[in-house]
């Protein structure tokens, strides 16, 4: 699966660096970046194994292609769809000293991006197009009440799924910064595809005596995603 992960993105990987670089050479080039509420939801078999929505951030940076209406860019997010959290004694000869264990399930996208809008204009909607991966990951971490400072923790499992997507959204200025940059409020929605996984959920982690049962769960990974947030041009 990651091999055909690999040999699938490398080509479109490649292609969007020739484009960022032929746009190198022209005079008229615009910048945006931006940063966004995250709210990712599961989709098809995903969504049969996985009730929670994920909330996070995400950015994401953008380069003018010429004077064409079209810029590329990298999108990058990370949400969390699964947390438990518990209290345990230090251990077995310290049972009046407790630790916190907190589990958390995480979902990462990165995609590379190319999207279509116009330059100008108060209000300017775009359609996107995306490749990349979904990154999923459950990491258990041991910390004290009395700091925020992990003790110990460990990546419970993680994998990787080839994933794309299309979507759009709006841009709506709110400030000219001067200079020729402007502030603008930016929303927008994909539905991206995603190759099956494996991964855990909140719940999925079952402890008896002193062992840990992990339930592993596998499907496809569709999912739709809002995000709401701020974007720079130059």
């Amino acid at each position: 699966m990651r091999h055909q992960t690999l040999t699938r993105i490398a080509p479109l990987t490649f292609a969007l660096f020739i484009l960022i670089g032929a746009s190198s050479r022209t005079q008229a080039q615009e910048l945006q970046l931006g940063i966004d509420f995250l709210t990712v939801i599961p989709q098809s078999e995903f969504k049969q194994n996985v009730r929670n929505n994920g909330f996070g951030v995400s950015g994401n940076f953008l380069v003018g292609l010429g004077r064409s209406p079209l810029l590329a860019g990298l999108d990058v997010g990370v949400a969390t769809y699964g947390h438990e959290s518990r209290k345990v004694p230090l251990s077995g000869s310290i049972p009046d000293i407790t630790v916190d264990v907190k589990t958390d399930n995480n979902i990462v996208l990165t995609h590379f991006l190319l999207r279509a809008q116009p330059r100008h204009g108060a209000v300017r909607p775009y359609v996107d197009g995306l490749v990349g991966f979904k990154y999923l990951f459950t990491k258990t971490t041991v910390q004290t009440d009395s700091s925020d400072e992990a003790l110990a923790s460990d990546n419970n499992l993680s994998d990787v799924a080839f994933s794309y997507g299309l979507g759009g959204g709006v841009q709506s200025r709110l400030a000219r910064l001067g200079g020729g940059r402007e502030l603008l409020f930016d929303a927008k929605a994909r539905y991206l595809w995603g190759a099956r996984a494996r991964y855990l959920k909140e719940g999925s982690i079952v402890r008896v005596g002193g062992t840990a049962i992990f339930d592993v769960l596998s499907s496809q990974t569709n999912a739709v995603t809002l995000q709401f947030g701020v974007a720079i041009r130059f």
